[in-house]
């Protein structure tokens, strides 16, 4: 599909694809959503296995809006385990609950979160690419300990985005299973109550938000009727799908086949929306952004 030329009269969409470089399978996933489908832009696992693969991809999609996919959970860290005893096992390897994670960050491992963080900007860096846009994987980096210290590390490094989950409860309210949708509601409720600070964190240093960040109720469960919703609400704003495709899974291979889908990619076409990557928003755009942001 056709990315960054923007139509006047719909809203701005830019689909993310997370977890890039933790697998092959992931990767083939992503690069198949980016070249056949509705994905934009990917975010990068800095310490994932499959990542010099990722960066290869990358590369040869010059359209692809490649940005950090912060991870301090369920993953490999960059620095060794010497460097960051408190956040990692003798392997390298993070608390893989990402709740317990969450409920590990404590004062004096601040040092070494920092130092991490750090290091995976410089590792994308080094790779060649500058990122566009930043996130957390499991959503880590809207610990309000984290939050800001990501936020001044990303603007030094001339990152404009930063993501803030900030899906309409109305969203949340229309998920078919019970289970999930009472987890998914807890999770809507702590981000909203985050939400408003780390926006006013963001703009300090100079970060911009999407207006709507879809995805947190259907984590790894997105599907062709969810995105097609979705559609319907991205009309008349800047707004950001993310979404977890992968070969491997079944959960995987169904949001590749959602994000793949001719009905979903005819109905953004018929309702006017422009697929973006991060990377690609220009200045008018972002003042479309600001202008809706205001309503």
């Amino acid at each position: 599909m056709k990315r960054g030329i923007f139509h006047p009269d719909g809203g701005l969409l830019v689909t993310v694809a997370d977890d890039f470089g933790r697998s092959s399978s992931v990767n083939r996933a992503i690069a198949e959503a980016y070249d056949k489908g509705i994905v934009t832009a990917a975010s990068l696992m800095a310490g994932g296995e499959a990542f010099h693969e990722a960066v290869f991809m990358t590369r040869e999609r010059n359209q692809l809006s490649a940005g950090l996919h912060v991870t301090l959970c369920d993953g490999r860290a960059v620095l060794p385990h010497l460097r960051i005893p408190d956040l990692t096992d003798a392997d390298g390897f993070f608390y893989k609950d990402p709740v317990k994670a969450w409920l590990c960050i404590k004062r004096p491992f601040l040092n070494q979160i920092e130092l991490e963080i750090k290091a995976q900007f410089d590792r994308l860096e080094q790779s060649g690419i500058r990122p566009t846009h930043v996130d957390g994987h499991h959503h880590l980096h809207m610990h309000p300990r984290i939050f800001e210290m990501l936020c001044s590390q990303a603007a030094r490094r001339g990152v404009e985005w930063i993501r803030i989950p900030k899906e309409p409860l109305s969203i949340v309210f229309r998920l078919r299973s019970p289970a999930r949708g009472s987890m998914a509601f807890v999770e809507w409720a702590v981000f909203r109550t985050l939400r408003k600070h780390h926006e006013r964190v963001a703009r300090k240093y100079g970060l911009s938000v999407a207006r709507h960040v879809y995805g947190l109720s259907r984590t790894d469960g997105i599907d062709e009727e969810y995105l097609l919703d979705i559609l319907d609400h991205a009309r008349i704003s800047l707004d950001e799908i993310f979404t977890h495709p992968d070969t491997a899974t079944q959960s995987g291979k169904r949001e590749l086949q959602a994000l793949t889908s001719a009905r979903v990619r005819e109905r953004v076409a018929s309702l006017g929306i422009s697929l973006t990557g991060y990377g690609q928003l220009s200045k008018k755009a972002s003042a479309f952004h600001s202008a809706w942001e205001r309503l």
